[in-house]
């Protein structure tokens, strides 16, 4: 009995040990910005984001009427010339006190202006990953390791002045993100080569261009 008692403290020590270096070189690689694939878990599809395809139940060129079922509706936004822009705020799934906005630019299908559909979505919650793991709260470094084709595109600040937002998008692959302080804030999806924000309704409020 006794044996089997210290065989079995000896495994647990183990797992314990194993778990702890995997962590350690979790993190080890997202300071280095690199993205290991033996560190990565995977992604549950209700929160799987496709590069200009979709994120999570959300994708381009979804009907709107369909993003309202599963949303409701939206909790600020604008809307001009038969666009919208449209911004959620869910709760976060770690911290009931965050709110974490999902943004979604919008307008018609068609010439025939009747069904208004999902242009561009964006997503702030850190549980929308990619399949390679990237989600939000990555540093620059890592996101460039993810995708070599990053580009800067955009920057704003903020009323204040004293906070800078920068855009940095892959245009091929259909996603962009948003960098604060070297800090992914929020993660774009767009159709494939094509700029992302390349919309007339600001999809940054309370956020100035600053170019």
């Amino acid at each position: 009995m006794k044996q089997n008692f210290y065989l079995a403290c000896l495994i647990l020590c183990i797992s314990a040990a194993c778990h702890t270096v995997s962590d350690d070189k979790k993190e080890e690689h997202m300071n280095s910005g690199k993205i290991a694939s033996s560190v990565i878990k995977a992604v549950d599809s209700s929160r799987l984001i496709v590069p200009g395809t979709r994120a999570g139940k959300l994708y381009l060129g979804q009907d709107m009427t369909a993003v309202a079922d599963l949303l409701g509706r939206p909790d600020d936004g604008d809307a001009a010339m038969g666009s919208a822009l449209g911004i959620w705020y869910t709760k976060s799934s770690s911290d009931f006190t965050r709110r974490d906005p999902i943004s979604i630019f919008s307008s018609y299908r068609d010439s025939n202006m009747v069904v208004k559909v999902v242009k561009q979505l964006s997503v702030s919650a850190p549980d929308y990953r990619t399949s390679n793991g990237i989600h939000t709260g990555f540093t620059l470094a890592a996101l460039q390791s993810a995708y070599p084709g990053l580009k800067k595109i955009q920057q704003f600040v903020s009323g204040s002045g004293h906070d800078t937002l920068k855009v940095y998008d892959s245009v091929n692959e259909g996603i962009a993100f948003d960098m604060i302080k070297d800090t992914c804030s929020a993660i774009t999806v767009h159709p494939k080569n094509k700029p992302a924000n390349s919309t007339y309704l600001s999809v940054h409020p309370g956020w100035k261009n600053a170019y």
